[in-house]
C-alpha cells in the first residue's frame, strides 16, 4: 500500500522542497492549514504493525515557552505549534512512528509549512496530551510558517549538522552484501526511489540506513547502522529507518512500483560492526 494518492503535488518535488526549519514566523497556523493537516493525520492512523496512532496539535505562545525555559527551545525561534503523535507500544513502534509521521511532515511541506523533527523534547510540550501506559510518544514535530530570514543560531546548527549534505551512493546502497556497491545502473527503475530515500532527514543528519538489494530479484533489505550511541539508546535511529521507508515507498509508487514490507531476516556475510537487519521491501 502507498499513500501517494493523498498528495496533490509530485512527491519528488515535495521531498526536494522539504528542509528542517528552525526559524518560524511568530504566528499560529491558519484554520484552513490546520484543518488540512489534521485531516491528513486521520488518514495516517495506523503503523506498520497495525499500531493505532492518534495526533494532537499542541499550540503555545512564544512568551509561554520562553518563560518555562523549555529544554532545547533555544535552538529554535518562534516555534509555537507541535505535531504530537501517540502510538500504541509494539516491538516495532519507533520505526512505525517514523514511517507514518514522515508522511505527515511531507503533507505539511506540500501545504507550505515548515517542519522539524524533534527526538529530544521537553515533556511540557505534551502536557495536555493523553498518553496511556500502553502508548508512547517517540518524537514530536515542530510545524509553522518558515521565517524569510534564518537566525545565526539556525545557520550554525545547519552547518554543524551538515544539514544539506547526504552520504554518497557507495556508502548507503549495496548489492547482495556489503562488499559490492549498488550502482544507479544496477538499481534500474529503483534508482529514483533510492535517491529520494537518500535525501530523507535523520537525527543529527546521521543517515543510519544501509540498503542491500538482492542480485536476482527486486527485494531490498533495510539495515540500521548505529552511528551515535545516544541516538541508538533513544531509538532515534529506528525512527530514521521508518522515515527512510516512507521516502522509498512513495518514490517507488511514483514510478508505478508496488511492493510490501516484511521481516525476512536476510543474512549477509561480513556484516559491518554495529549494523543490524530491520525490514525488507519485496516487489509485488
Amino acid at each position: 500500500m502507498s499513500y501517494l494518492e493523498y498528495f496533490k503535488k509530485p512527491i519528488d518535488e515535495i521531498i526536494e522542497k522539504r528542509v528542517s526549519c528552525r526559524t518560524y514566523r511568530d504566528q499560529l497556523l491558519t484554520t484552513h492549514d490546520k484543518q488540512q493537516l489534521l485531516d491528513f493525520c486521520k488518514v495516517m492512523n495506523k503503523g506498520l504493525a497495525g499500531e493505532k496512532i492518534a495526533y494532537s496539535l499542541a499550540e503555545f505562545s512564544v512568551e509561554e515557552l520562553k518563560e518555562k525555559k523549555i529544554a532545547g527551545y533555544i535552538l529554535f525561534k518562534n516555534a509555537r505549534s507541535f505535531i504530537v503523535g501517540v502510538i500504541d507500544k509494539s516491538e516495532f513502534h519507533h520505526t512505525s512512528y517514523g514511517y507514518v509521521m514522515e508522511h505527515v511532515v511531507l503533507k505539511a511541506t506540500e501545504i507550505g509549512l515548515g517542519t522539524c523533527w524533534a527526538g529530544y523534547f521537553d515533556p511540557y510540550l505534551i502536557k495536555d496530551v493523553q498518553v496511556a501506559r500502553t502508548q508512547f510518544v517517540p518524537a514530536i514535530c515542530l510545524v509553522g510558517y518558515a521565517a524569510e530570514r534564518k537566525t545565526i543560531k539556525d545557520k550554525i546548527a545547519r552547518f554543524a549538522l551538515r544539514a544539506s549534505k547526504r552520504q554518497a551512493w557507495d556508502k548507503l546502497f549495496f548489492l547482495n552484501d556489503f562488499n559490492t556497491v549498488l550502482t544507479k545502473e544496477s538499481a534500474m527503475q529503483y534508482a529514483e526511489p533510492l535517491e529520494l530515500l537518500r535525501r530523507a532527514p535523520s537525527a543529527g543528519n546521521t543517515q543510519p540506513w544501509r540498503i542491500v538489494k538482492e542480485n536476482d530479484r527486486p527485494v531490498f533489505h533495510f539495515f540500521k547502522k548505529a552511528v551515535k550511541k545516544r541516538y541508538e539508546q533513544r531509538k532515534l535511529h529506528d525512527i530514521d529507518i521508518g522515515i527512510a521507508m516512507c521516502h522509498f515507498e512513495l518514490g517507488a509508487a511514483l514510478k508505478g512500483l508496488r511492493g510490501r514490507w516484511g521481516r525476512l531476516e536476510y543474512k549477509v556475510a561480513d556484516l559491518p560492526e554495529g549494523t543490524s537487519y530491520m525490514i525488507s521491501w519485496t516487489h509485488d
